[in-house]
């Protein structure tokens, strides 16, 4: 910047320093330099521009309230005033003498952080809804495997009763066969009888009949609850891989779950930093 003298000691001494200051907050700063009456100093900064202009009159109310009362002030003006959101910090510059010899102003826009708080804002309510989305699939893959559980307890009960069915199957085929010895012995009855066995002839024939429609039968219901059977074991090795998929999917849930956890604290220090920016 342009090198001048300024006649009181400590607006010059600050002067001084502008091009400092200007360095510390990477040129991103609007500064003023102002005595009692007028602008000494002006630079805008890169997207703050308060127009005012070297030797004009001092007329800003926060100026002359600083300058009235001797304490800095420090506010947000609303980006309707100048175009652009900014802090403004007024600060007086005192003589040896204690003495208000003038003012300075800098200012920083919050353009940057009004973007970056609504960038969190909208991060941390997209995180939000993940996460509830989340929670609510989890839910739904617990009561899955509730569910499959009741029904894997449920299908090796029906299972277990299948086999005890099996079981009285062996005793009908067992029945069906002194069926058949039944037959065969009122069959020799019947020869040996000759004339007399004409009886015991009907009789067997009709014992025959029965055995073999039982044996018929016996036959279907041996083929039924053998296909049950298979359908049950086949249920029940398709509902362990449906549980074991709900046990994976219900960690990996668990997992996004902690990392979201950790990107909203991540998200809130983001939040933190632009609110104290």
């Amino acid at each position: 910047m342009e090198v001048k003298k300024i006649e009181n000691e400590a607006l010059n001494v600050v002067y001084k320093l502008i091009p400092y200051i200007n360095i510390l907050f990477n040129n991103d700063i609007s500064i003023g330099l102002l005595d009692r009456e007028k602008c000494l100093y002006y630079k805008p900064g890169k997207d703050l521009d308060l127009h005012i202009s070297e030797g004009e009159n001092t007329t800003l109310p926060q100026v002359l309230e600083v300058i009235k009362t001797g304490k800095e002030k420090v506010e947000i003006v609303p980006e309707h005033i100048f175009g652009v959101a900014f802090k403004s910090c007024v600060f007086p510059i005192r003589d040896n003498n204690d003495y208000i010899a003038g003012i300075i102003i800098l200012s920083f826009s919050l353009a940057k952080h009004n973007t970056m708080t609504g960038i969190v804002e909208s991060l941390v309510e997209s995180i939000s809804q993940i996460s509830q989305g989340i929670n609510e699939v989890t839910i739904g893959v617990q009561d899955l495997a509730s569910m499959n559980a009741d029904v894997f307890k449920q299908t090796t009960e029906a299972n277990s009763k299948a086999k005890d069915s099996n079981q009285i199957v062996g005793i009908i085929q067992g029945i069906s066969s002194q069926t058949n010895l039944l037959e065969l012995n009122a069959s020799i009855e019947a020869a040996r009888a000759g004339e007399y066995g004409k009886g015991f002839s009907v009789v067997a024939k009709e014992i025959r009949k029965l055995s073999n429609t039982s044996k018929e039968s016996i036959d279907k219901i041996d083929t039924i609850i053998k296909d049950i059977s298979v359908s049950i074991e086949s249920i029940n090795e398709n509902l362990s891989k449906t549980n074991e998929v709900s046990q994976n999917q219900s960690a990996a849930l668990q997992q996004i779950s902690a990392s979201l956890e950790q990107l909203n604290s991540t998200s809130k220090i983001l939040e933190d930093l632009a609110e104290n920016q």
